[in-house]
C-alpha cells in the first residue's frame, strides 16, 4: 500500500459541546456530524432519525404528463414494454417499473439488453422489433436520457416513449416525456435510476399504496450498490429499504440473501454493497441479465432457490475472470521498463480480457499503483476500455485530451469507458501517460486518509460503537466514520485467513483497550514485530470502530484501515506540554500556549492532541518527517 498522509478538519468546541446536550451525544459523535457540516440541531436530529417525508414527485420532470399518458395505456389495453439497464440499478428500476405496473392491470413486458451485443442504452434494432411485435408504450428506465435518434426513430414507429433515467443529459433531449433528475425542478438530483421510477411508482399509485413500502427493498438495494450520495431522500430511502429487506416478502431477495450468506435481521449497506450487488451485477457482466430480473420478479420459492444458486455460480465465475486478468495486468505492469512504471497514469490491455469486469479490475489496479488506470480488452477492431481515477485528477478531461486516439468515451471524473483500435493502443497510452505526468505530482498520489474524530484508547467502548452505527447507512457522502487513536501499541500481533489479515491487542496509555483486524495487511506482521532500545514501537491507528459478536460474546473492535508509525518524540512532547499544563499558565512556552488555545483547554473542552494545526507542526519539526502508513 503506499505511503500517505491524513487530515481532519477543525471544529469550534462550543459547537460540539452544545450539539452533544441537545441530542444526548458523546462528544466524539457530535464533532463527527459538526465536521460533516450537520452542526445545527434540527438538522442533526433529522439526519439520524433518517426517515423524513418524500418530495413531490409531481416535481420530477414531465411527471404530470407521463403519468396521465400511462394511466391512458393501461386503460385502453396498450402492450408497454419496460426498457432497462444490465447493472443492478437498471434491474431493479426494471423489476419496480413491472411491479408498479401490474398494481394497474397493465399489459407490460420487459426488455433488457446484453452488454455484448446490443451495448448500454436503447438500441434501433430494439425499436424495430417492438413495434413489429405491437408495443404502443416504451418506457425507459435507468436509460434513454441521450436516446434522440432513437426515440425519433420509435416515434416513427407508431411507438409513444417515456424516458426515465438520471444520467446527465447531452445537449439535445429526446422529443418526448422525460421524468428524469436533470433537466428537472426537483430539490434532490441524486436519485439513481430506481429512485425515479420509485417517485414514479409514488405518482402512479399514491405515496401511501402499500406496493410503494412492499417495494422500498428494491429501492434500497440500487440506491446503496448504484453508489449515489446517502443523503436527504437517498438516506431516508435506504433506512426504510434496509428494514424492508430484513422482512421482505419476494422468494428471489429471500435465496438471495442465504446464497450469500446474508442474515436479513442484521442487513446493512455494506451487506448489500459488497455481498448481494455483486451477485446481481454478476449476472449482467457476463451476459444474464434476464436471470436477475426474473429473480427479483419471481412467486416461486422453488424458482427463486435455482435462479439464485445461477447467479452464485455467475458471480464465482466473475471472480474467477476477475482475478486472471488482475494477474496479468499487474505481471505486465511490472514486467515493465522503469521509466515507464514510473510515468502517473497507465494503460494495460489484453486480447484476451473480458470486457464485463475490466471496470473492476481498473479499480483494484488504481488501489495497488495509486493512480489513474484504464484498463482495454481486446475484441475485432474495435476494443473497450474502463478506467477509473484517483481524487486529484480530472479522468474524463484525460480521456478529452487524448480524444485523437479514441473512437468513443463517456463518463465522469472518477470513472469513464471508451472504445480504441487496436492500432491506436500505443499511442493512446503514450498520450495518456504524458497527460497524467503533466497532470500530478508526487503529492497527489500518495493518499490521504479523512480523519472523522480522534479519541483515546478509553473512548474505545462497545456505547460509542452503538452510537456511531446511528449515522449508518454508510456510503457516497455519508462514509463509515474513520477514528484516529494516537501512538498506540500493538500486542501480540499475528495473521489469520492464511496470512491475509493482521490481528493484534491494541494498548494505550499502558492499558488494553480492546482487539483489532487489519484486513489485507498480513504482510506487515514483521512491522508489527519490531522492537527499539527504546522501548516499544508506537502507531497511530487509522480505523473503523465495530461492534464484533463471536461465541457468544459481543465486544468493541477495531478494523484497521490504516497504520502510522507515531512520529518521533510524540510522547516526549505529549509529557512536556502536560507538565507545562499543569505548571500553570506563567510557564507556558509560546508553543505551548498556542496549542492550549487551539484546544479550548481553559474553557474545559477534552480534546486531542492532534486536533491542534500549531501542535502538528511543532511535532513535524521536532520528528522532521511524516508518518509512514501501511
Amino acid at each position: 500500500m503506499q505511503d500517505g498522509s491524513w487530515t481532519i478538519e477543525s471544529c469550534e468546541h462550543r459547537d460540539v459541546a452544545a450539539l452533544a446536550a441537545a441530542l444526548e451525544l458523546s462528544e466524539t459523535t457530535a464533532s463527527i456530524l459538526v465536521r460533516r457540516g450537520v452542526g445545527d440541531h434540527g438538522e442533526a436530529r433529522a439526519f439520524l432519525a433518517g426517515e423524513r417525508p418524500p418530495h413531490d414527485p409531481f416535481l420530477l420532470g414531465d411527471m404530470g404528463v407521463a403519468v396521465e399518458r400511462i394511466r391512458a395505456a393501461v386503460s385502453d389495453g396498450t402492450r408497454i414494454c419496460i426498457h432497462g439497464d444490465y447493472d443492478v440499478d437498471g434491474i431493479c428500476a426494471t423489476a419496480l417499473a413491472v411491479l408498479t405496473l401490474r398494481e394497474l392491470g397493465a399489459d407490460v413486458e420487459w426488455h433488457l439488453p446484453s452488454r455484448f451485443e446490443e451495448g448500454y442504452g436503447v438500441s434501433g434494432e430494439t425499436i424495430a422489433r417492438l413495434a413489429d411485435e405491437g408495443c404502443g408504450l416504451l418506457i425507459t428506465v435507468d436509460c434513454g436520457i441521450t436516446a434522440v435518434e432513437e426515440v425519433a426513430a420509435a416515434r416513427a414507429a407508431g411507438l409513444q416513449v417515456i424516458v426515465t433515467d438520471h444520467h446527465r443529459p447531452g445537449p439535445t433531449l429526446p422529443d418526448c416525456p422525460i421524468v428524469a433528475t436533470r433537466p428537472s425542478d426537483y430539490p434532490f438530483p441524486e436519485l439513481c435510476g430506481t429512485g425515479v421510477v420509485h417517485k414514479l411508482a409514488q405518482a402512479l399509485l399514491g405515496v401511501e399504496h402499500p406496493a410503494i413500502a412492499r417495494h422500498a427493498d428494491l429501492v434500497a438495494l440500487a440506491t446503496i450498490a448504484d453508489v449515489v450520495p446517502l443523503l436527504d431522500e437517498n438516506r431516508s430511502l435506504a433506512i426504510t429499504g434496509l428494514r424492508s429487506l430484513a422482512r421482505t416478502q419476494k422468494p428471489g431477495l429471500r435465496a438471495l440473501m442465504r446464497s450469500a450468506s446474508v442474515d436479513p435481521a442484521a442487513i446493512d449497506s455494506s451487506s448489500v454493497a459488497f455481498r448481494l450487488a455483486p451477485r446481481i451485477n454478476a449476472a449482467g457482466r457476463l451476459g444474464r441479465p434476464d436471470a436477475a430480473l426474473e429473480l427479483l420478479l419471481t412467486e416461486s420459492e422453488d424458482d427463486a432457490k435455482t435462479l439464485a444458486g445461477e447467479l452464485e455460480l455467475l458471480n464465482r465465475d466473475r471472480q474467477a475472470v476477475e482475478d486472471r486478468i488482475l494477474r496479468a495486468a499487474v505481471a505486465q505492469v511490472e514486467s515493465w521498463p522503469e521509466l515507464r512504471r514510473r510515468h502517473r497514469g497507465y494503460v494495460v490491455w489484453g486480447d484476451d480480457w473480458h470486457e464485463g469486469v475490466i471496470g473492476i479490475v481498473a479499480s483494484r489496479l488504481v488501489e495497488r499503483f495509486g493512480r489513474p488506470v484504464v484498463l482495454i480488452a481486446g475484441a475485432g477492431d474495435e476494443w473497450k476500455g474502463s478506467g477509473r481515477s484517483i481524487s486529484a485528477f480530472d479522468l474524463h478531461g484525460a480521456l478529452g485530451a487524448c480524444s485523437e486516439h479514441l473512437r468513443r468515451y463517456g463518463g465522469h471524473r472518477a470513472a469513464a469507458g471508451l472504445s480504441i483500435e487496436p492500432g491506436s493502443l500505443e499511442a493512446f497510452a503514450a498520450a495518456f501517460a504524458a497527460h497524467a505526468n503533466a497532470a500530478l505530482c508526487d503529492e497527489d498520489m500518495a493518499p490521504v486518509t479523512r480523519i472523522d474524530a480522534i479519541v483515546p484508547g478509553s473512548e474505545l467502548t462497545l456505547g460509542l460503537a452503538n452510537e456511531l452505527d446511528r449515522l449508518a447507512p454508510f456510503g457516497l457522502g455519508n462514509p463509515d466514520v474513520t477514528l484516529l487513536v494516537p501512538s498506540c501499541e500493538a500486542v501480540q500481533p499475528g495473521v489469520i485467513g492464511e496470512g491475509k489479515h493482521l490481528r493484534f491487542r491494541v494498548r494505550h496509555g499502558n492499558r488494553d483497550v480492546g482487539s483489532a483486524i487489519a484486513f489485507g495487511l498480513g504482510s506487515q506482521l514483521d512491522r508489527l514485530r519490531r522492537a527499539t532500545p527504546a522501548g516499544p514501537v508506537r502507531y497511530d491507528l487509522v480505523c473503523r470502530l465495530k461492534e464484533n459478536r463471536w461465541n457468544g460474546t459481543v465486544a468493541p473492535q477495531l478494523v484497521i484501515r490504516r497504520l502510522f508509525d507515531s512520529p518521533d518524540g510524540y510522547e516526549e512532547l505529549r509529557a512536556h506540554l502536560a507538565r507545562l499544563w499543569r505548571a500553570g499558565e506563567s510557564a507556558w512556552t509560546g508553543e505551548a500556549r498556542a496549542i492550549f488555545t487551539e484546544l479550548e483547554l481553559a474553557g474545559g473542552a477534552r480534546r486531542q492532541l492532534y486536533e491542534s494545526e500549531a501542535f502538528r507542526a511543532l511535532l513535524a519539526g521536532a520528528a522532521d518527517a511524516l508518518p509512514r502508513a501501511a
